[in-house]
């Protein structure tokens, strides 16, 4: 009898799986974004075989501007739960036997991580209010000024590597139940991206589960924090250019009525999941040092005004 996992992989192209053409595109979008590993979400999407090309063809030029860039930053600063600040994890590492150059990959880790979500809120908000046929940019009448206009630049940041993400059905069993955890606490359908590759320390994120993330999971703070920037993200993809994103409409020839049936509810679960992930990840950076610190954008491309 063949041993059952703990944990199954919920249904999705993973990073090695990716080849040809889709493989491709998920290069595109890690140099685009500038951010080391693709979205669960589009991960779990990419099955539906015509959806995320073309949702990616008509968000890169508008996600790919410093407007957008600013909107993660607005998203990201506003991330913070109310309330007093975690307890900072260091004493309990150290006393484990890590080192300080092993805590400040950790944080690097986490700077990356810090990085990425709120980029990733802008596009599944985009693709979401596009889907529906509401405004995800080309509707204000009013377009981006020649500072907003300008393009990142395309690749990683100096330094930072793609991200390395355990495979939850190979990992070990405590492993796999301390992510079940975590997907438990949050109501989540299967461990995010952050934490398979948080899962590499997992005496840190046995800590950062217990002490930083279950208090607060599923409170009134953690919901309204949660709210805020997805509303933060959907006002802002409303002054793109172009629509930044499809409509289920436009799609109906290339897939089945089941299909946009079921990417509906996807669409509609990732808007909720990556905001939670978001708030979360820049809680386990906070507790680290301060909330300033948490919500920094650690690779900025432009200062904060122009000058």
């Amino acid at each position: 009898m063949s041993h059952r996992p703990i944990l199954k992989n919920f249904p999705q192209v993973d990073h090695h799986q990716a080849s040809g053409k889709l493989g491709d595109l998920y290069n595109d979008i890690h140099d685009t974004l500038r951010v080391p590993w693709v979205a669960f979400g589009i991960r779990v999407m990419s099955q539906f075989e015509h959806f995320v090309p073309a949702a990616w063809e008509a968000l890169k030029p508008q996600i790919s501007t410093r407007y957008a860039e600013e909107g993660a930053d607005k998203v990201r600063e506003a991330a913070i739960i109310p309330g007093s600040a975690p307890a900072n994890p260091t004493p309990a590492l150290l006393a484990n036997g890590w080192s300080e150059e092993e805590i400040a990959k950790l944080k690097a880790t986490l700077d990356g991580l810090n990085y990425g979500n709120p980029k990733y809120l802008i596009l599944i908000s985009a693709w979401n209010e596009a889907w529906h046929g509401r405004d995800a940019g080309g509707g204000a009448g009013k377009r981006l000024d020649s500072v907003q206009s300008e393009r990142l630049p395309y690749g990683l940041p100096q330094g930072v590597e793609k991200f390395h993400l355990i495979d939850p059905e190979a990992a070990d069993d405590q492993v796999q139940c301390l992510l079940r955890d975590i997907r438990d606490a949050f109501l989540h359908h299967g461990p995010a991206s952050d934490y398979r590759v948080l899962a590499a320390w997992p005496d840190y994120l046995e800590i950062a589960f217990r002490d930083t993330l279950k208090p607060v999971a599923l409170t009134t703070e953690f919901e309204l924090t949660t709210s805020r920037i997805r509303k933060i993200a959907r006002e802002h993809v409303r002054g793109f250019d172009g629509a930044g994103g499809v409509a289920w409409r436009d799609m109906a020839d290339r897939m089945t009525p089941e299909e946009i049936a079921g990417l509906t509810g996807v669409l509609f679960m990732y808007n909720r999941f990556i905001a939670d992930i978001t708030v979360a990840i820049i809680r386990l950076k906070q507790a680290f040092g301060s909330a300033e610190d948490a919500t920094e954008n650690k690779f900025r491309v432009w200062p904060t005004e122009k000058g």
